[in-house]
């Protein structure tokens, strides 16, 4: 099977129908005969969900499923558990190694999560494991970490004015960004190491890192327990990780989904007094909420409706990444759109917007010349020998969009 996908809307219905996990049965599921399942698997695997899809489709009557769609599911499968399980065995050894030393560590996602969300280590594909410090261990942590033989993976060239970026034990690297990437003594996995749940923009949409340690809960894995993040905080933390990669990828939003199935399960009213003092949070979680509710049918209880009320600002943003799903088979990951859409303070939309011309020009490149969303497509259906055309189309559209809005306001200013 071929390891590129070049995305698909149809493939992607056919797998949100299944991660919805409608009462209807099989209801929209093709018969077998009907497709290529080769697409279909792909999909799965860029999304990420390939161990789930496989246990749902055991559900399923074998006139549904294509021959060879199981069987590919089933070694990707047995796969994921191995190195599942490879990794919970790590990560347990590895917390109380850290505590020994005097630094406390919260496990995030990876095998934590799978088993509070999913309920087995199995159900959740991950590769890497994930730990929270207290900023002020960072230091200790790094020659701790390099000392048992753990090796910083550098970062790719970075330009001249953030250099400090590739220095991890600069102050400047620590205050600006959240983690720092471990490759283990024996390469069989990495470990991000974060002291912070997000960049300096990104932080106002997640819960207080500060205040994660108090309601940390206890996790137990097959080989023993780690200390992990309480599920509320847990829920907004995967809300905002979602919102920032724009939801590229569908296993974020079934992480959410699952644990807006088994809403019984969190203390609304603990976070809605976390929501109250980070209204970014609240945003970004409503957006979360409308996209599990709108994709993969969860229902949602009145409280979750009056803790995170739906705004035209969250409506609008949800319907975007929308659209780019079900019409390219993924959205476009572009984080300056997601965070622009979310900030309520103009001030704040114009600083972002600095730092990202300034630090990041390949980013503003590839936003204006390189992807192309449902609205250029709108504009003009071109055949598939002429799709390159879009890439001037955008640039044009972009252009003409942002004039008019700007007589706009100088129109609006001078009456």
């Amino acid at each position: 099977m071929s390891t590129t996908w070049t995305g698909s809307g149809d493939e992607t219905r056919r797998l949100l129908r299944l991660l919805a996990q409608s009462e209807s049965g099989n209801s929209g599921w093709p018969p077998a005969v009907a497709w290529d399942w080769r697409n279909f698997a792909q999909a799965c695997y860029t999304h990420r969900v390939t161990p789930y899809v496989y246990c749902r489709l055991q559900g399923l009557t074998a006139t549904d499923v294509p021959d060879g769609l199981l069987e590919h599911l089933q070694m990707r499968f047995q796969e994921a558990c191995a190195r599942n399980y490879h990794l919970a065995k790590k990560l347990v050894d590895l917390i109380p190694m850290l505590e020994n030393e005097g630094i406390p560590a919260l496990a995030y996602k990876g095998p934590a999560l799978a088993m509070a969300v999913y309920g087995g280590l199995a159900f959740r594909h991950y590769n890497d494991l994930d730990l929270v410090i207290r900023k002020e261990h960072h230091g200790k942590a790094l020659r701790v970490l390099t000392g048992w033989g753990f090796q910083i993976v550098p970062k790719p060239a970075l330009p001249r004015v953030r250099p400090y970026l590739g220095r991890p034990e600069d102050p400047r690297n620590v205050e600006r960004t959240q983690e720092i990437e471990f490759c283990a003594p024996d390469s069989t996995y990495y470990l991000d190491l974060h002291w912070q749940l997000g960049d300096r923009f990104w932080r106002p949409f997640n819960p207080d890192v500060e205040k994660l340690w108090g309601r940390a809960e206890w996790q137990y894995l097959p080989e023993g327990r780690v200390s992990t993040l309480c599920r509320e905080d847990l829920f907004l933390a995967l809300c905002a990780h979602g919102n920032v990669h724009r939801w590229v990828c569908l296993k974020w939003l079934l992480d959410v989904a699952e644990l807006l199935r088994k809403a019984g399960t969190l203390d609304w009213s603990r976070i809605e007094e976390m929501v109250r003092i980070r209204p970014g949070a609240a945003a970004s979680a409503s957006v979360a909420v409308i996209l599990a509710h709108d994709l993969l049918e969860v229902t949602v209880p009145p409280e979750i409706e009056r803790i995170l009320p739906v705004t035209p600002r969250t409506r609008a943003l949800a319907t975007s990444v929308q659209e780019e799903l079900l019409s390219q088979g993924q959205s476009s990951a572009d984080e300056q759109a997601t965070l622009l859409a979310l900030q309520a303070r103009r001030v704040e939309r114009i600083k972002y917007q600095a730092y990202r011309i300034i630090h990041y020009p390949d980013g503003l490149f590839r936003e204006i010349f390189v992807q192309v969303s449902p609205k250029d497509r709108a504009l003009n259906r071109l055949p598939n020998k002429l799709q390159f055309l879009y890439h001037l189309i955008r640039p044009v559209r972009l252009a003409v969009k942002h004039c008019v809005r700007m007589a706009r306001t100088l129109w609006s200013t001078a009456i």
